[in-house]
């Protein structure tokens, strides 16, 4: 399993580098053409994106994750794949009628202005393509097809990308722009989906194996209320408190924090495919346990990177109106790598106790709520940042208590946290005293950087480890 996740993860590293990159690279004519207050519309239809894609189609995807690899033969797999597709595109129909019913209410709702109610419509039309685009590109990864699964990313980004650039820059369209560049993109996205996995579609549904997927993956819909208000509820608060202006400053250090999915996307999405494959040899435990090491090498290397250039990459790629958002990039990419390393801890999803991860989830989301309610009347966006990365921490940990009772993973947690506390006091020591923008002092960063990385690799990786994965 190592070998094949070593290979897959670096696919996956490689295309979400290329389309994180071109995401990054939009930042510049993004927050030239938008003031903070468009950019948070933008960010304010992302969380609706969220909750409607982790609600209504009863997070099937993960009933075909959990059961796909288990199918007999192809027709069986093909059965699994279909009836869930046809599920899926049945609940975006649903969803799209109900949003056209009663859009001057929601328009009204959301954006305080009917008037608005074309650009409602544009983002519920992205908001349902990206859900079936979502729903193909996952169908990937279950097959274990890395390379397709990149390449339809990589197709979305840049049909999504080239059409909204074009219409804000040549066109003089504003948030219109986005939502039009993402609707063509997930169309094209989602169709070269189908395609490189055309043999797992077909016109059938298997009411048995679809009640067999839901029965697993609906505990998870409270599972998805409580992740989405885990991972947003910084987003809702903002609003609520401070206004669409504050919430898009927040908004731009979180596509800077994005960053952190450069080294989560790889683990992410190849581990979890082959978790369920191979849980029941002998070498997957240990197996895990030497990946977990890799990745907190990169993460480590990752948060210090933040921590020691969020100022620079802002004033690089923003203007001054979004200069305020360096403070907080380093906080949240603790948070997205704390939020996702769940995938470290696979014995409840093994066990399928997953009304055991509804409850963690739940108990995030209260946490969470209760923490960005208090601390942004006191720090402002820095409340809802720390507020986001201490909820974070929390799960991380409940998941890996509970996760170690149904399947033991020994991890290395003595040189994991003298790793942490080494980058931590060297990446703020070297901020605290060299906090000017100059050749000398950017040297000097670089060189704190390679030395976490160093340090890390050493105290996480045994040399004969280190060697074979150098093979």
């Amino acid at each position: 399993m190592l070998k094949i996740f070593l290979k897959n993860s670096l696919i996956y590293t490689v295309g979400h580098t290329l389309t994180s990159g071109i995401a990054i690279f939009l930042l510049p004519i993004y927050t030239r053409y938008l003031s903070p207050a468009e950019y948070g519309v933008i960010d304010m239809f992302m969380v609706v994106a969220a909750i409607i894609n982790l609600t209504i189609a009863l997070e099937i995807t993960q009933g075909i994750a959990r059961y796909y690899q288990e199918g007999k033969d192809d027709k069986e797999k093909r059965e699994y794949t279909s009836s869930a597709f046809w599920f899926t595109v049945l609940v975006y129909l649903l969803f799209i009628s109900i949003s056209i019913f009663f859009s001057d209410t929601f328009t009204f709702w959301l954006l305080e202005d009917v008037s608005k109610k074309n650009l409602y419509l544009l983002a519920v039309f992205a908001i349902t393509t990206n859900g079936i685009f979502l729903f193909t590109q996952k169908q990937l990864r279950w097959q274990i097809q890395p390379k397709n699964t990149v390449k339809t990313a990589l197709i979305n980004v840049v049909v999504t990308a080239s059409l909204t650039v074009y219409l804000m820059v040549i066109r003089d369209f504003k948030v219109e722009s986005i939502f039009i560049g993402q609707i063509a993109g997930n169309i094209v996205g989602f169709l070269f989906a189908i395609i490189f996995a055309r043999k797992s579609y077909g016109f059938t549904f298997c009411i048995n194996k679809f009640k067999k997927m839901v029965s697993y993956s609906f505990p998870l819909v409270l599972s998805g209320i409580g992740v989405f208000i885990a991972l947003y509820i910084d987003r809702i608060a903002i609003k609520d408190l401070l206004g669409l202006e504050k919430l898009g400053i927040y908004g731009v250090a979180y596509r800077f924090a994005s960053v952190a999915f450069l080294v989560m996307a790889g683990f992410q999405q190849s581990l979890s495919p082959l978790v369920f494959k191979h849980y029941k040899e002998k070498k997957t435990r240990s197996d895990l346990s030497k990946i977990f090491n890799i990745f907190a090498i990169f993460s480590l290397t990752v948060v210090s990177g933040s921590i020691l250039f969020s100022q620079e990459l802002v004033i690089l790629f923003t203007v001054k109106d979004y200069y305020s958002s360096a403070g907080i990039i380093a906080i949240l990419v603790m948070a997205v790598f704390f939020s996702n390393m769940y995938i470290f801890a696979p014995g409840i999803s093994i066990a399928k106790k997953t009304k055991l991860i509804s409850l963690i989830s739940v108990i995030a989301a209260i946490i969470n709520t209760m923490l960005n309610y208090t601390l942004i009347p006191l720090l402002g966006l820095s409340g809802a940042a720390y507020a986001t990365l201490i909820s974070a921490i929390i799960t991380f940990f409940l998941y890996i208590f509970f996760s170690l009772k149904y399947y033991p993973i020994s991890y290395n947690v003595k040189s994991t946290l003298l790793s942490f506390v080494i980058m931590l006091i060297s990446s703020f020591g070297i901020i605290a005293i060299f906090d000017e923008i100059q050749f000398l002092t950017i040297i000097i960063k670089i060189i704190c950087l390679i030395f976490v990385f160093i340090i890390s690799s050493f105290l996480l990786l045994e040399k004969k480890d280190l060697q074979k994965f150098m093979l």
